[in-house]
This record gives C-alpha cells, sequence and structure tokens, in this order.
C-alpha cells in the first residue's frame, strides 16, 4: 500500500482541506478584472440594490448575456456576508469548485475504488483552468457543478436498476445548470446521455430522456417566462438565439476563435496532466477497459464535449471546463493501475510515460525555482533601466518577495519529489500533492501584485467622491467603452456610464450635468476633440488610470 494510504482513506477530509486551502484565502485579495467578472458584478449589485431578481440590468438597461443563478447567489452571498465585497461575490464560485472536487472524488470512489476517487478529486483541484475559475466571479464553475453533479447522479442511477428518483434528480440539477449558462446546461447532457445509451444499445432509458428533460425546462421555464414579460418577449426570444445559438454557428457577438482552437490551450489549461491524459486513453483501449460502463461515460463525456465545443464557431478557454471532471477520471484509472500493475486485468500501463512524468515535474519545478530567484534579484535593475509606465515599475519591484516564496515553493517541492527516488507511486503522489502549495503561493501572492494594471476600484472610488448624488458621468472611449462598462459601473457604486464620441455629445452631456464628469481616454482626446489644446484641456481637472488605460477627467466650463 503506498505512502498515501492515510490520505486515501480520509480522502474527502484531506480533498476538502486541499481544496479550502488553494481556492478560499485569495478571494478577496484582487479586485473585480476583465474579462466577465466586472459586467458580472455590476449586474448583480443593481440586483442587490433594486431588489429586482427577475431582469439582470447592465448600466440601467436589461442585459440577459447570463441567466440569473450567478447574480442570485452573489447577492445571496453577499446578505450573508454583510456587504458585496470581492470575496462574497466570488465565494459561491469557489464553494461550488470545492463541491465539484468532493462529489468527482465521492462518485469515482463508488464506481471504482478510494484510491482512484482521491486521485480524480486531486487531479480535478489542481487542472490550472479549473483553479482559475474556482476563484473568478464567472457563470462557468456554477454550470460545471450542477451539469457534471447531474451527471454523476444519474449514473448512479442507471447503476441501480433504472431507479426514476436519482434521474429525476439529475435533470433537476439540469435545470440549474440552465439557469447557470443557458440551453447548454440541458442539451450538453442530454447529448452526452444520448451517445452513451446509444452506444450500450440501452433503448428504454435512452427514449426516457425525452420526458426527463421536460424537467429541466421545467425548473428553467420560471424565470425566463417572468423576464420575457418585463423585457418583452420579442427581446428575450432574441437574446436567446443570440447567445446560444447564433454564437454557436457564426461567433458574432466575439470569441471567433478556429476549429483547432482547443487542440492548443488544452497544453496550458490542464497541465501537468495534459501530458499524461493520451497515454491513460492508450493504455484504456489497449487493455479493452472501453468495455466498463463508467470509462465509456467519461470517453464520451470529455472527446464529444471537446468535438461539440470545437465545432462551434465561439470558443473560449473556460468553455471545456464541464469536461474537466472526465478528464481527472481517466487520468486518475491510469495512474491507479501504475500503482497496482500486478491487480490489474489485461496488460499493464507501460511505467515510462509516469516516470518521465514525475522527472519531468521535479525537473520542471526546480528550473522555474531557479528563475524565480533570479528574476526577483533582477527586478531592481531592471527597474532601473527600462522605460515604462509607473505602474508597471511598482509591480515589477512589489513582485520581488513574492517571486522568492514562489522560487522557494519550487525548489523545496522539486527536491521532496526527487527523494523518491526510483519509487514510481510514490514520486506521483508527491507530483501531484506538490501542486497544491504551488497554486496557493500564486493564487495568494502572485495575482494580488498584479492587480493594480487590472483594477478600476481606485479609479470608480475617486469618479464617486467628484460626482457626489449625480446618477451619472461621461465615457469617451469610443473603441472599448461599451466592454468597460462594467467596471466603472461597479466601482463607482452603481452610477450610469453614458457613452460618447464626439466632443458636442460631451459638451451636451456637461451642459445637462454640470456636476458631473466626462473621462476622456488620453490616446483619442485629439482626435475626437478637434479643439483640445485650445477648449478642453483647460477643463481638465484630474488624471486617473483605470484598468492600465489612462483617461483626463473633464469637468464643464
Amino acid at each position: 500500500m503506498p505512502a498515501t494510504s492515510l490520505l486515501v482513506r480520509h480522502r474527502m477530509l484531506v480533498l476538502l482541506l486541499l481544496s479550502a486551502a488553494v481556492y478560499l484565502p485569495c478571494l478577496g485579495l484582487r479586485d473585480m478584472w476583465y474579462p466577465d467578472e466586472p459586467d458580472i458584478a455590476e449586474v448583480c449589485l443593481a440586483m442587490f440594490h433594486r431588489g429586482d431578481w427577475i431582469t439582470p440590468l447592465r448600466n440601467g438597461v436589461p442585459w440577459v448575456d447570463y441567466p440569473p443563478l450567478i447574480y442570485w447567489l452573489g447577492c445571496i452571498s453577499s446578505w450573508a456576508l454583510g456587504g458585496m465585497t470581492e470575496f462574497a461575490l466570488r465565494l459561491p464560485c469557489a464553494l461550488a469548485g470545492i463541491g465539484m472536487v468532493l462529489v468527482t472524488c465521492a462518485a469515482v470512489s463508488r464506481w471504482f475504488d478510494p484510491r482512484t476517487g482521491f486521485w480524480s478529486g486531486l487531479i480535478l483541484l489542481t487542472l490550472p483552468q479549473f483553479a482559475l475559475q474556482a476563484t473568478g466571479y464567472r457563470t462557468d464553475m456554477l454550470l460545471t457543478f450542477f451539469l457534471a453533479t447531474g451527471m454523476f447522479v444519474y449514473a448512479h442511477a442507471i447503476a441501480r436498476r433504472l431507479e426514476w428518483w436519482p434521474r429525476i434528480v439529475a435533470f433537476l440539477l439540469f435545470g440549474v445548470a440552465m439557469l447557470a449558462k443557458g440551453p447548454l446546461g440541458l442539451l450538453l447532457p442530454g447529448m452526452l446521455l444520448t451517445l452513451w445509451h446509444g452506444s450500450r444499445r440501452e433503448w428504454k432509458p435512452l427514449l426516457q430522456l425525452a420526458p426527463l428533460s421536460l424537467l429541466s425546462i421545467a425548473v428553467y421555464l420560471p424565470w425566463f417566462v417572468a423576464c420575457a414579460d418585463a423585457m418583452g418577449r420579442d427581446n428575450i426570444l432574441y437574446e436567446l438565439y443570440a447567445q446560444n445559438f447564433a454564437r454557436f454557428q457564426s461567433g458574432f457577438r466575439g470569441h471567433l476563435k478556429p476549429l483547432y482552437y482547443y487542440f492548443l490551450t488544452y497544453w496550458y489549461d490542464l497541465p501537468p496532466w495534459a501530458f499524461v491524459l493520451p497515454f491513460a486513453v492508450w493504455w484504456i483501449v489497449k487493455a479493452k477497459l472501453t468495455r466498463d460502463r463508467w470509462i465509456q461515460l467519461a470517453l464520451w463525456w470529455f472527446f464529444a464535449s471537446f468535438v461539440f465545443f470545437s465545432l462551434a464557431a465561439t470558443k473560449r478557454q473556460l468553455y471545456l471546463l464541464p469536461a474537466y471532471p472526465a478528464a481527472a477520471l481517466l487520468i486518475a484509472r491510469w495512474i491507479t493501475a501504475l500503482g497496482e500493475r500486478e491487480s490489474e486485468p489485461g496488460p499493464a500501463p507501460d511505467p515510462r510515460p509516469a516516470r518521465v512524468f514525475v522527472s519531468g515535474i521535479w525537473m520542471g519545478f526546480f528550473a522555474l525555482g531557479i528563475v524565480a530567484f533570479l528574476a526577483a534579484i533582477a527586478a531592481g535593475p531592471v527597474v532601473a533601466h527600462i522605460d515604462a509606465d509607473e505602474i508597471y515599475r511598482k509591480i515589477v519591484l512589489a513582485s520581488r518577495l513574492p517571486l522568492v516564496a514562489v522560487g522557494v515553493v519550487l525548489v523545496a517541492s522539486a527536491l521532496w519529489i526527487r527523494r523518491a527516488g526510483d519509487d514510481l507511486s510514490k514520486g506521483l503522489d508527491r507530483s501531484g500533492l506538490a501542486l497544491v502549495p504551488v497554486y496557493i503561493v500564486a493564487f495568494c501572492l502572485i495575482l494580488p501584485v498584479i492587480n493594480p494594471a487590472k483594477t478600476y476600484a481606485p479609479s470608480g472610488r475617486w469618479i464617486r467622491r467628484q460626482i457626489g448624488e449625480q446618477p451619472n458621468f461621461g465615457l469617451v472611449n469610443p473603441d472599448l467603452g461599451f466592454h468597460k462598462q462594467g467596471a466603472f459601473g461597479f466601482y463607482t457604486g452603481g452610477k450610469r456610464v453614458v457613452l460618447l464620441t464626439k466632443g458636442a455629445e460631451a459638451e451636451q452631456f456637461l451642459r445637462e450635468h454640470p456636476k458631473s464628469v466626462v473621462l476622456v481616454l488620453e490616446g483619442v482626446a485629439k482626435q475626437v476633440f478637434p479643439h483640445w489644446e485650445s477648449e478642453w484641456s483647460s477643463r481638465v481637472v484630474g488624471r486617473l488610470v483605470a484598468g492600465r488605460y489612462p483617461y483626463f477627467v473633464v469637468r464643464g466650463s
């Protein structure tokens, strides 16, 4: 029995503590960052103040890019914690990430064995994109939690002779997933279960998927109908089509990426485990484990999701998040077989890829640790000799101590893994566990240092003090103004952001709101305002930097 037998015996408690240590301490250490977080936070703030839990509003206008679950949970968390803070808003997603780790461990332990369950949870916990989304305020972690939990519950029902109640619960969870991300919350698991049952020629449960889907729709439909009454049926139907089906076909709202996009992002969204997944799948096929019901489900779950999202015109790295529990299961099955090769049926896994993997981990950690030390030493001289904005100079100098901490953790982890010697099982165990302190240091020390280049908080609070009770202010940023409304709106406490594109519009705004201000992006001031030097520069009452973009602050004459 490997040295981690104690950890395996108490795997749920261990994974709870590890995931809490990675995800929770850092939630309030940085402000809301683009992409997505400020926009979602602004909508949540409006819902929190207005008490209208039906119609999401962004800058005073209905905005249903996302269904309401992310806002509801943000409001509930903020109310429970006594205020809307970054920690309160991100907490539901962190809890969903912790819950996903525990649910995956519990389900895989039941299907296979405790060690495979422990490894599946640990791998999921340490996937970079999963950890990043668990510490952010975006809706994809909620989608993943309810969708994947529903898949596990449904599969449990199939194992128990098609019990109805677990399957009902599963489709109710898919309905909650729809409240997190729209129709995808039902379409994706429906597709996966159809492929799974169809490949096994299980016609009865396959035919029962359609009536069960009505339960998911019943969960989602009341909010959809209520929101349609508030913003108009035609408007919400158009948004439903545009956000889900038109974006899949054409990507007309952005994030248009080539077909091979996920083949590239796979390597830096799932490291270091991305490098062993192909070997795990190869062994599974070679050992004919594809006949196993749960392995079949995991294979369909990951690869069909991969193909589905690759076929979509709109692509983002986090879209593949719901497939991560399946990837963790497949890798965990291979790792467990490596540790118990004599008891495994069929051909044993080739240990050579695992040995290369362990060696690559400790050597990579050691090299990166040395680089971190050198970067910390060089930070001062580099800042003294480069011509950079003050904000970046401060970030470089502030990063010295965190880089030293990262270097210590990486080098110590590398030496700890190396001490496992030729014991492959111990080397794999230590490689997985060593990732946890690396994430803790990165999230708690490195990301907060970067915050000054990403934050809108100081500028938003400064604007709020300047305009007092004024309900709105102007923003001149022709290319990015619409995309920056959320951050300005959230950090000014819900002030309305009026987008302006011409000097005449700014003049008109300041006449109507003489106690307010207009923010003018420095790079466009002379293009938007032909008489900037003679008429407008004298009105500048301040200069601020928001999300690394410099703005002039202009008042009326």
